[in-house]
């Protein structure tokens, strides 16, 4: 096994765990396929995240690249009439579950929505809910159109700097418009008028992280959406407008089995989980602004 340091995913925050996530489900995926031994992931006390790796750091991005791609065919076909998880009916959604076949495409279904009743109730983790033309479905239909294995290195490998732009040869082959290439799990995704020189509405001068945004997607199949009077994605509570997805880092090699099961049992109870090599628990905070627009506030300490 391959020791590898991921120095540009810091589990500290939102999008760096789902990043992290996403990864070491998309090489669990590619060792089961080729009988690897299973990979495991564990973070440093600042919040790196390590990886045992049954493939080098030269193949790493790569082979992750390489499981991405068939989840772009499912967002285009079986999902082609899907922009964000609330635009699911009950009849659609049965339909669309039928006729997936694949583990992983049956879970990111469900990390996406749930039905209970008539009514399809998205993912808390869902940011990118029509408000400003952003659509979490269709985001993530944009943004594996957009990744190249060169953005997943970075991701993976360098300090994140948030610089990429879509080309605009790219927008016009894609018809882009002017969508944005994230899923809005990031604070800085949310770029406030009062805070910034230019009007968001006639500049086009988002940047992002392209290969965390990609690395991402894998990580909502891991996180089903709980059904209940008011369904919530697992990990997380609701109180009123705001919503609270809650993680933990640990320090002891994990395989994704075991991730699983630390992040579905929640962060109550911290001397339970440090004795499984828990060291620290984050959370974060889905608010609601003015006409429903939603976004993440920075992550904060648990314990």
């Amino acid at each position: 096994m391959n020791q590898l340091s991921l120095s540009g995913i810091n589990g500290q925050h939102l999008l760096g765990f789902l990043t992290a996530l996403g990864s070491l489900s998309l090489l669990d995926e590619h060792a089961r396929t080729n009988s690897f031994c299973p990979p495991r992931l564990a973070f440093k006390e600042d919040g790196t995240a390590v990886l045992q790796s049954p493939v080098a750091r030269e193949q790493l991005a790569a082979v992750l690249l390489a499981k991405l791609r068939p989840l772009q065919p499912y967002l285009d076909e079986s999902l082609g009439e899907i922009n964000k998880p609330s635009d699911f009916s009950r009849s659609s959604y049965e339909t669309i579950a039928r006729a997936s076949v694949a583990p992983t495409t049956v879970d990111l279904l469900a990390g996406l929505a749930c039905v209970v009743g008539e009514e399809a109730s998205e993912s808390t983790l869902c940011a990118a809910n029509g408000a400003s033309h952003q659509n979490l479905v269709q985001s993530m239909r944009d943004v594996l159109k957009l990744v190249e294995e060169e953005h997943v290195r970075s991701a993976l490998f360098e300090t994140w700097s948030k610089s990429y732009r879509i080309p605009i040869d790219k927008r016009k082959e894609f018809k882009l418009g002017t969508r944005k290439p994230t899923l809005r799990l990031d604070p800085s995704d949310e770029r406030l008028y009062a805070l910034r020189l230019s009007n968001p509405t006639t500049t086009d001068d988002f940047s992002t992280e392209l290969g965390a945004q990609a690395l991402a997607i894998p990580a909502f199949g891991l996180l089903p959406v709980v059904p209940g009077k008011q369904p919530v994605t697992i990990a997380s509570k609701r109180s009123r407008q705001r919503v609270t997805f809650s993680w933990m880092l640990w320090n002891i090699p994990a395989t994704l089995l075991t991730v699983r099961s630390l992040v579905w049992g929640g962060v109550g109870c911290p001397k339970e989980q440090r004795e499984r090599g828990v060291f620290a628990a984050f959370s974060a905070d889905r608010i609601s602004g003015a006409k429903g627009k939603l976004s993440f506030a920075p992550s904060q300490g648990v314990w």
